[in-house]
Parts: structure tokens; C-alpha cells; sequence
């Protein structure tokens, strides 16, 4: 079972919904991810959705949570992004610079990510976790 493992957009909101496997999967976990860009994924879904104030308050409780690490970007992974577009380029399998940005920065801080995007696959020394 992966020591650290990040959230992609999908993994949290199936989290949020409930979703016993990878409530399990993350229950074994010493760190929970959340890239940066996946928090302005979740806060875009928040502000354009008519239940503003109840998923706001619960992603602010998860955020609070203290295995809970907001992952962000810095020249390192500015580096890792235009490796990982260019490798995938390079094998005909673009994909969303959002989710390039969320590879990235799981592979600069060494977590797993937890994503049902077949997409991440693609992508050399990444490892993703379905669920």
C-alpha cells in the first residue's frame, strides 16, 4: 500500500461521494496530496454549483484534516511539466495541461496519484492508483 498518495479532481469527489474502496486505499496512506491544481479544479466545481456552502465547508474540513498536504508549484515542476508534455507528444498521446500539471507535481513530491483518467498511464514514472 502507497505511503503518499494524491487526489485527482475525480478521486476526491468520489471520495466526498463515498466511495468505500478508496476511502480504504487512502485510510492505509501516511499523507493525502492535493495538488494545487486540483484545489482550483475542486473550487471552480464549488463556486459553479448551487450547493456552494456545503462543499465549500467540506472540502475547508478535509483541507483542515492533518495528513493533508496541498501540493504546490514551483520551478521544479515547471520542469517536470514540459518533460512530461513533450514525452507524451513525443507518443501521439496528448493530454489536458491541468492534468500534465497534476503528473508533474506527483512525481516531483513522490506520490502516487489516485485518478480513474486513463490518460495518466501514459505517462514513465508515475504511478496511479484506479479505484
Amino acid at each position: 500500500m502507497a505511503s503518499q498518495i494524491a487526489l485527482d479532481t475525480n478521486a476526491y469527489r468520489a471520495l466526498d461521494d463515498g466511495n468505500s474502496d478508496l476511502a480504504k486505499i487512502i485510510k492505509g496512506t501516511s499523507l493525502v496530496g492535493i495538488p494545487i491544481i486540483v484545489l482550483g479544479e475542486l473550487y471552480n466545481g464549488i463556486f459553479a454549483g448551487s450547493k456552494q456552502p456545503e462543499n465549500l465547508s467540506r472540502l475547508n474540513r478535509f483541507l483542515a484534516l492533518p495528513r493533508i498536504d496541498v501540493l504546490h508549484i514551483d520551478e521544479l515542476t515547471a520542469k517536470l511539466f514540459g518533460e512530461i508534455a513533450s514525452g507524451l507528444k513525443r507518443i501521439g498521446r496528448p493530454m489536458q495541461q491541468n492534468d500534465i500539471w497534476i503528473a508533474a507535481i506527483c512525481k516531483q513530491y513522490g506520490y502516487e496519484l489516485a485518478s480513474n483518467d486513463a490518460g495518466f498511464s501514459n505517462i514513465t514514472g508515475l504511478e496511479v492508483i484506479g479505484f
